[in-house]
């Protein structure tokens, strides 16, 4: 067997023996068994339930009738300002520490249909104000060489989204949402080698109270929030991050809880 010879660089030298954990590997077929359960569960939302707008008759004169036309409807969805706080780092997909993230998003959700008596809605995100926390000097591998921590600007888009409501139609409904998109920072994030843009899975699960016919109160305690660049680039650190969300949410349609 002939074994390659070590690559000098940046000063040190890189054998087959200074290699990510295989849990670090992982991350990528992880982010693959995501997009696949996304993409299996859209077909769900052809099951949808249409609602037929109202309509009616009046009368013009003594015989003539004119039907009504159909009134219109606001659309049947809600708009939620949701804030998300970091609770600790965990090294389940990812190998770097003392790495947070900050950040004030806008949730748009759409109601598509029903399975088996639980809502399915789709989702989409964008996080304007997004603030990654992390070692002001790194290494390859995301090991922080300094206690010194430094911020960084970010912006999260999150296009691909379900949430499943549960217990619809009463003041308290538990959901569980999961998103997929990218994330950029202003900087290589999480190690020197690593990229400026990553992917973004997050998944939560709370609930949401109805405080009138417009607006809702939403608490998500467990918030799973990860990223990482997918091999995108020589490191791959990534990050992972358990959190927690709350905010309020508005319905575009009165009663539409």
């Amino acid at each position: 067997m002939v074994l390659s010879p070590p690559i000098v660089e940046a000063g040190y030298v890189w054998s087959s023996r200074h290699r990510f954990p295989g849990f670090v590997r992982s991350a990528g077929r992880f982010r693959l068994a995501v997009i696949v359960i996304l993409l299996a569960a859209a077909p769900m939302a052809l099951a949808q339930q249409v609602e037929n707008a109202p309509g009616g008759v009046s009368s013009a004169g003594d015989d003539s009738v004119v039907a009504a036309q159909p009134a219109k409807k606001n659309p049947d969805g809600e708009i939620a300002v949701m804030g998300m706080i970091p609770d600790g780092d965990y090294r389940l997909f990812a190998a770097t520490v003392r790495c947070h993230v900050w950040n004030i998003a806008v949730e748009y959700d759409r109601r598509w249909g029903h399975v088996r008596k639980i809502r399915l809605d789709y989702v989409t995100e964008i996080a304007p104000v997004t603030i990654l926390s992390q070692p002001a000097v790194a290494d390859f591998w995301g090991n922080a060489l300094t206690s010194e921590q430094e911020l960084v600007p970010g912006l999260s888009v999150s296009p691909f989204g379900l949430r499943f409501v549960f217990r619809e139609g009463k003041k308290i409904r538990p959901i569980f949402v999961g998103k997929l998109g990218v994330i950029a920072f202003t900087k290589r994030a999480f190690s020197p080698d690593a990229t400026y843009w990553n992917i973004n899975v997050q998944a939560a699960a709370g609930v949401q109270y109805a405080v009138n016919d417009r607006f809702d109160v939403r608490v998500e305690p467990f918030q799973f929030f990860h990223v990482s660049n997918g091999y995108l680039a020589r490191s791959n650190p990534g990050m992972d991050q358990i959190g927690w969300r709350f905010g309020f949410s508005y319905h575009l349609r009165k009663k539409g809880w």
